[in-house]
């Protein structure tokens, strides 16, 4: 309920700061969540809100984080990909596009460099419209999708994963929270802050959306599987927010 509560741009940048003392890649999730996830201009709201709370840019945190010292490409993206403040209009270069559905393919395949400057600077800098564009020219060039290459390399490539995690969020957000709501509840256990995040953080946005790709992609509903996973008010809270399915 305080999650709930709280300002959306005050709300995300709590998770920010908390997520940059954990460790693991349900962490790095949430900064490419506040990052790409919402509105540039929510962005923003979020790094002033994170500047009141914390005496410190949000920006700055990311980059002094010891936790990503181990791997300054992923420090380095993390760092633009927060700093960033996206073009929020609907036009759109096809040429653009095409150039850099090139430049990410020759990154990600034939470099096997998923957060090669090139790719860091697309991702980190284009508008979701644009970046939609890209991605589709790059499908039509290569016969498949960005993020299902992605997927084939993330289980090696750690890089590989993040970078997919941030695509999904420019692109297809309800896939990303479809994936870390199932994540949440699969297995011993609920991780139970993961599943409050991704429902309340979606309640108001596009948990329609959510709904429907969960629904296709695992073939059950949110509701069926937080009914199973949860329970007491608790519960009642999490199906509120989800919404009758």
């Amino acid at each position: 309920m305080m999650l709930w509560t709280a300002d959306p741009a005050a709300r995300d940048a709590k998770l920010a700061h908390k997520a940059m003392k954990k460790k693991g890649e349900r962490y790095v999730w949430v900064l490419i969540e506040v990052a790409c996830a919402s509105t540039p201009d929510h962005l923003v709201a979020v790094r002033k809100a994170y500047r009141e709370a914390y005496s410190a840019s949000l920006e700055e945190d990311v980059a002094a984080c010891p936790l990503y010292n181990k791997d300054p490409l992923l420090k380095q993206f993390l760092v633009r990909l927060v700093s960033s403040y996206r073009y929020s209009g609907e036009l759109v270069d096809d040429e653009l596009a095409r150039a850099e559905a090139a430049e990410l393919h020759d990154a990600v395949v034939a470099r096997k460099q998923p957060l090669h400057g090139d790719v860091v600077r697309i991702v980190s800098s284009r508008s979701k419209p644009q970046l939609k564009a890209t991605f589709e020219r790059y499908r039509q060039g290569h016969g498949k999708a960005i993020d299902e290459v992605l997927e084939e390399e993330r289980r090696s490539d750690q890089l590989a994963a993040v970078l997919k995690t941030a695509v999904w969020c420019l692109t297809s957000p309800e896939k990303h929270f479809a994936e870390v709501i199932r994540s949440s509840i699969v297995g011993l256990g609920t991780d139970e802050e993961s599943l409050t995040r991704a429902i309340v953080s979606r309640a108001e946005i596009d948990m329609k959306k959510v709904k429907e790709e969960y629904k296709a992609r695992y073939r059950k509903t949110v509701t069926s599987d937080v009914n199973g996973d949860t329970s007491g008010y608790y519960n009642g809270i999490l199906l509120t927010l989800v919404g009758p399915e």
